[in-house]
């Protein structure tokens, strides 16, 4: 959250953790069950994995060997942590991925995402994320899916 600001942070691992379990489910029959927060955190990896796209632009700057350090920092971290045979590998590699996509398009607009108000959204729609399925589970609205 300290590169993403914390509205942006919270809402990017959220989604990123989403892609992962996605993934798993159009992967795994249906019998294999699993959501787990270990998608978020792998997510969480693969958002610092990218470091910071402006320092692309920057003259006399070796840009190339930041990025490729955090690249393989964190390709290396995801095979250290989140390659275990007992661990749904596939919401792990899907968490990341979709992690370091998002940090690539975050990373393009450093200032935008540090905004308060683009926090705010952010922070909102992230509760309103975690809140509608509960709601939705709980009430048992879309039960029929």
């Amino acid at each position: 959250m300290g590169r993403y600001a914390p509205g942006v942070g919270l809402l990017a691992a959220y989604l990123a953790g989403a892609g992962g379990n996605v993934l798993a489910g159009l992967v795994h029959d249906a019998s294999a069950f699993g959501l787990g927060a270990s998608g978020v955190v792998m997510g969480a990896l693969g958002l610092l994995s990218f470091p910071a796209f402006p320092l692309l632009m920057q003259r006399g700057f070796n840009a190339f060997r930041l990025i490729a350090g955090g690249i393989l920092g964190g390709l290396l971290l995801f095979v250290f942590v989140g390659v275990n045979p007992e661990s749904d590998v596939v919401a792990h590699l899907g968490g990341f991925v979709t992690g370091f996509f998002l940090g690539t398009l975050l990373a393009i607009a450093p200032r935008f995402i540090h905004r308060p108000r683009v926090n705010l959204v952010a922070g909102i729609l992230f509760v309103a994320l975690i809140i509608l399925p509960w709601w939705r589970a709980l009430t048992g609205v879309g039960a029929g899916f």
